[in-house]
Parts: C-alpha cells; sequence; structure tokens
C-alpha cells in the first residue's frame, strides 16, 4: 500500500473498483498533508460505493479547502442534485463554468437546471457555450434548440436542432425535438414529417401525443384521432395523454368522451388543479349542474380562500339557504367584473330567504351593484367578522335548486349618460356601433383558460356599407390593430378602450350604443344589465353560458353567432350579417 499514489486511486475508480480506490484513499490522508484532489477522490469513491451523505460531505470538505478547485464545484454540484437541493447544484455547476470557462459539463448541467426552471435566457447562455467548445454535441443543440422555442426564437430553434440532426440523421429525439419546434412555431404541416418519424421509430406515449396535437392543427381531424388512441392504448394511465386527448374531444364536440377521459385522468391525479375544472366545463355544457358545481369548488380562487380561512383559524363552508336564514351573509368578490355581475343573479334567493346581504369586492362595482337595492351594505374586502358567513361568488349557483335566473337590472347613471352622449355625438353621426374582438384568457397562461378571438377586419368590413359610427372597445389593443379595422370599414374606427376601466362609463356606454357586437366579456355582462341586446361571436367550444345551441337562456334577446367546430367562422359571419341587415337601431 505504501507506494499506492492519488494517480492509481484514480485508476481504480476508472475500471469501477470503488471500495480498493477508498482504501488507498484513506492511506494517502493518513500519511500525506490533506489535498484537495484526494478530497474529490474520496468523494468520488464513497459516492459509487451509495454512501451519498458522505460523498457529498467530502466534496464540501475539498470545496471549503480548495474554493478555486473547477472540479470540486462541478461534483459537489451533482452531489446536491442527486440529493435533490436543485438550488444548491445550480450555484456550483455555474460557479464551476466560471472557475474554468472550457468546462461543457458544468456548462451543460447548469444550462438543464435553468432549463426546468423556465429561465431561457440563461439556459440558451450556457447551451450556447458547450456548443462553441463542441459543435458536434448533440445534446447541447436540442436543449440550446428547444430553450430557444421556448422563448419565441424560433428561426434560430430551427438552426440549432437542423445542425443536430445533420450531425445525428438518425436520432428520434432529434427529429422529434425539431417536429415540436415548428409546431410550436405554428409550422403544423412542417412539423408532421419528422414527427410522424420520431413517432415511426419510438411510439411513445408523449411523442404520439405532440404528434396528434400537429395533425390536429393541420385540420386533418380523424388522424388526430386515431394517433391519440394510439397513445392511449400505449399508456392508457398516461395522465398528459388523457388530458389532451380530453381537450381534442372537447375541441371537436365530443364531449362524452371528453368527460370519460377527464374523469379517468383525475382518477390517476387526483391532486390536479387544472383537471376539474376541464371537467366542470364540460358537465356545464352538458347541464349537469349538480356535479358541476362539485367540481367547480376546485377552482383556484376559492382554494385561496380557503387557506386564508385557515389561516385565520376558520374553515370555509357553502353554507345552506336554512342556515343563513336572519344572519348576514358576506357576497366574495372572487373572479372579474364581468363574472361578479353574472353570478350575483344567483343571490337573490338568500335574500328571499331572509339573509342580509353584504357584497365583499370590487370597489369599482359599488355604485352599480348598490343601485340594484339587492345588498345592504358595501365593502371592498372581506375581512372575516364575527357573526358574518362568507359566500364566495362563485359557489351561488350550488346554493339551494339551481336554475336559470334573471340577470340584475343595473340603472345607468344619468349625468354620466349625458355626458357620454355629447361625446359620441361629437365623434360621429348614428347608427353608433361598439365592437370588441378577443377576450379571455389563453390556456398557456391557465391551463384551463377560455380564449375568444374572431377576426377584426371582417367585422369592420361587414359594418363598412350600414353608416355610422364605429367605436372599439378592445381591451389591451394590439399595434396595428385600430388602423386595420379602420382600413377595412373605409372610415375611422374610434378608440374608446378607455371607458372599460370605469364600469359606469362602460355601463353608460353600453346603454347608449345602437349595437354592440363582440366576443363574450365584461361588456355583454354590462349590457344585459342595463337592458340592451347585442350580437354575440361565439368561438367553438362555447362557454357554458352560451349553450350548445340556440340562444342563451342567461342573455336573452341576444343574438347569437357561432363558429363551427371544425374552426370554421363562415356561417357565424353570414348570420352576423343578416343580422345587422335585418334589424333596426335602437332609438
Amino acid at each position: 500500500m505504501a507506494d499506492r499514489t492519488l494517480a492509481d486511486a484514480f485508476a481504480l475508480l476508472q475500471s469501477g473498483r470503488a471500495a480498493e480506490a477508498l482504501a488507498v484513499i484513506e492511506h494517502i490522508e493518513a500519511t500525506l498533508p490533506p489535498q484537495p484532489r484526494v478530497a474529490l477522490a474520496r468523494g468520488l469513491a464513497l459516492r459509487a460505493l451509495g454512501r451519498e451523505p458522505e460523498s457529498r460531505a467530502a466534496f464540501e470538505a475539498g470545496a471549503r479547502a480548495a474554493p478555486l478547485d473547477y472540479a470540486l464545484a462541478y461534483e459537489l454540484g451533482v452531489a446536491c442534485e442527486r440529493a435533490g437541493d436543485d438550488a444548491a447544484a445550480l450555484a456550483h455547476f455555474e460557479r464551476a463554468g466560471v472557475l474554468r470557462a472550457a468546462f461543457p459539463a458544468a456548462r451543460f448541467a447548469a444550462g438543464v437546471h435553468r432549463f426546468r426552471r423556465r429561465e431561457w435566457a440563461q439556459a440558451i447562455a450556457h447551451f450556447r457555450a458547450v456548443v462553441d467548445s463542441d459543435a458536434r454535441n448533440v445534446d447541447a443543440l436540442v436543449n440550446l434548440g428547444l430553450a430557444l422555442a421556448e422563448s419565441g426564437r424560433a428561426r434560430e430553434a430551427e438552426q440549432a436542432l437542423e445542425r443536430a440532426l445533420n450531425t445525428q440523421p438518425g436520432s428520434a429525439e432529434v427529429r422529434h425535438a425539431l417536429g415540436w419546434a415548428l409546431h410550436r412555431a405554428g409550422r403544423a404541416t412542417d412539423a408532421l414529417p419528422h414527427l410522424e418519424a420520431a413517432a415511426g421509430a419510438d411510439a411513445r406515449a408523449e411523442w404520439l401525443v405532440d404528434l396528434g396535437k400537429a395533425l390536429a392543427d393541420a385540420r386533418r381531424a380523424d388522424e388526430a384521432t386515431r394517433v391519440f388512441e394510439r397513445a392511449l392504448a400505449r399508456d392508457p394511465k398516461n395522465v398528459s395523454t388523457l388530458r389532451t386527448y380530453g381537450q381534442w374531444s372537447v375541441a371537436r364536440g365530443e364531449f362524452n368522451r371528453a368527460a370519460r377521459l377527464f374523469e379517468r385522468a383525475l382518477a390517476q391525479a387526483p391532486g390536479d388543479s387544472a383537471l376539474p375544472m376541464y371537467l366542470a366545463q364540460v358537465e356545464l355544457l352538458r347541464s349537469r349542474w349538480d356535479h358541476a358545481w362539485e367540481l367547480y369548488a376546485h377552482r383556484e380562487p376559492r382554494a385561496l380562500f380557503e387557506q386564508r380561512a385557515q389561516a385565520m383559524g376558520g374553515e370555509y363552508r357553502v353554507p345552506t339557504l336554512r342556515m343563513l336564514y336572519g344572519r348576514t351573509a358576506a357576497l366574495v368578490a372572487e373572479q372579474g367584473l364581468g363574472d361578479i355581475l353574472f353570478f350575483l343573479r344567483f343571490a337573490a334567493p338568500l335574500r328571499e330567504g331572509g339573509a342580509t346581504l353584504v357584497f365583499a369586492g370590487e370597489p369599482r362595482l359599488h355604485p352599480l351593484i348598490g343601485r340594484t337595492g339587492l345588498v345592504d351594505r358595501l365593502e371592498d374586502a372581506f375581512d372575516f367578522e364575527p357573526g358574518v358567513t362568507p359566500v364566495l361568488l362563485g359557489d351561488l349557483p350550488s346554493i339551494g335548486d339551481f336554475r336559470v335566473r334573471p340577470t340584475l337590472r343595473v340603472t345607468p347613471d344619468a349625468q354620466r349618460l349625458e355626458r357620454l352622449r355629447d361625446m359620441l355625438e361629437r365623434l360621429g353621426p348614428r347608427p353608433w356601433t361598439g365592437v370588441t374582438w378577443r377576450a379571455g384568457t389563453p390556456a398557456d397562461v391557465v391551463a384551463h383558460g377560455l380564449y375568444k378571438t374572431v377576426p377584426a377586419e371582417r367585422l369592420a368590413e361587414l359594418l363598412r356599407p350600414l353608416g355610422g359610427t364605429v367605436f372599439a372597445l378592445q381591451r389591451g389593443m394590439r399595434e396595428g390593430e385600430l388602423a386595420a379595422a379602420s382600413a377595412a370599414l373605409g372610415r375611422p374606427v374610434h378608440d374608446l378602450a378607455a371607458f372599460n376601466e370605469d364600469p359606469e362609463d362602460a355601463l353608460a356606454l353600453m346603454a347608449l350604443l345602437d349595437r354592440y357586437i363582440g366576443v363574450s366579456n365584461t361588456n355583454m355582462h354590462l349590457a344585459v344589465a342595463c337592458g340592451a341586446v347585442a350580437d354575440v361571436m361565439v368561438p367553438f367550444p362555447p362557454e357554458w353560458r352560451w349553450s350548445l345551441a340556440g340562444d342563451s337562456p342567461w342573455f336573452p334577446g341576444f343574438r347569437v353567432h357561432r363558429q363551427l367546430a371544425d374552426g370554421d367562422w363562415g356561417g357565424a359571419f353570414a348570420s352576423l350579417a343578416a343580422s345587422l341587415q335585418g334589424a333596426s337601431p335602437r332609438p
């Protein structure tokens, strides 16, 4: 043993003889002064023997003794990663990369961690550094391409992934990554050959799901369904497959199948926060009210409110009508302005049942709600007052018997009406038409978001021959949209989006317009509240309040124009054109 060196220990480690290597290392430690690289060898030997905590301790000791040793920093990062301490692992990997710039392993590991954290710019920098030092590193090229794609740099992503494919043309992994990136960039048709080749080589469930999505976006619906079925046959309990196939079934109008798929996904992932909402939306469309409201109880605002109640030492439970008799109930707002107005219609049975009502929520709505006579007091928020029972607005439909109830009627403020009438008269002649073309939350922001959009130019084209003045009430207008709509109309479209900020202004505007056309948004709720009607462009699948067909019982008199399940708006615009030609403006 006396003649064995540290080089011998590393050679033993490389040959898989960790126990012998550790014996050599212990002999060196006993006979020679401490050396950082001996700590490195000890850590590697202990790791190979499965003694992870001791391995990490060895690397930590070595790093303290030699803080500029890049190898110790890197191996300490690996030890932290294996222990599940990802934040520490990332810090050590990045330190190793600083200590030795030409250290691809450290930069790659740091890039992977940044990627998992969705920190695309940092991930791109790390993977690019690896590629700069090793142009044929396929793993780095693939991860670089995926990070570029995630950050919206589609052309650069394609270039990186094409380089990876040229380096390793037979790789199904690279094929799939390139197809995924092309699909994400909106190029479903270009993506399909790559996704099909990858799935043909390795028909793993998640790759089949990506192929199904691309086929769906390429309008190859029947093929997409068959691919989703293949993915499900491959892994019947895969939650991602069940969820995605369920979403595709909803998009196809196959609501019964969608419900079964979401139910199966929930059985596998009962703690998933989005799945109950997907299923609730389907059940609402199928008019399965009791089950729908049971699922709707899993929405995020309610979960947060329940946490608040627990932090205050209490518990939130939805009360019955009998429990509220003679008590004060706080109607706690939890969602947007339109939903607040909509759900308040279900508060009437509470008042009729002998409850005193307090509205707790959005101060901008206080004047409107106060004029309805529904509530006895208005508060900005609910503070868990003693003797006051909270009821979240979204839970009101589940109290008592569920049925269609009339909206709250809100009379616009007279002075506001007069002021806005003068303004509209200065802007142009009647008929006055308001339009919006986009609303809701995209699914990439909220998993179960409902996003509604129609082409603004087509709306404007239909209004062109009708004369009068057109006003855009679109929130969050994008650059160039107003100019494009004005060009399609052949005259200016006036921007009145700012009037959405004050519900009193928006309510008065809805009352004054001769016609309002748009997707479902807060203004639709204000329109029905003041007794107006509107033309509603309803995407497929529809939000439950607009039903699957015919008129909406929640918005009587509103003219509903529906997109088809295949995405075609032609029939909806033809229906709108007939409505525009046949209906007289309000006096």
